[in-house]
């Protein structure tokens, strides 16, 4: 097969999208941005707890639904959605 493999073509899109996406955090409640700063921030239930005089077992509540309505696997995705969109700053 003579010249295989030496041709490629890539598209790069050079100008925004066609549609801007929606920001994700929308479908959060108020204490859920807040636990999600804290998130962001890297703190653990213990602190946020603390923080937001609620109790532990609240937080892992919270931390769940927010991963659940993010559709994310873990607190480091939903951190990094939330530095994506400013909750970190804006809504901590």
């Amino acid at each position: 097969m003579p010249g295989w493999g030496t041709t490629v073509t890539v598209e790069v899109p050079l100008g925004p999208p066609d549609t801007p996406r929606e920001d994700p955090l929308t479908v959060l409640g108020a204490r859920e941005l807040e636990v999600l700063g804290q998130l962001a921030r890297g703190r653990r239930n213990r602190d946020i707890a603390r923080e937001l005089h609620i109790s532990e077992s609240t937080v892992k509540f919270h931390v769940a639904k927010i991963l659940e309505k993010l559709g994310v696997g873990s607190r480091g995705e939903a951190a990094a959605l939330a530095h994506e969109w400013g909750a970190a700053a804006a809504r901590a």
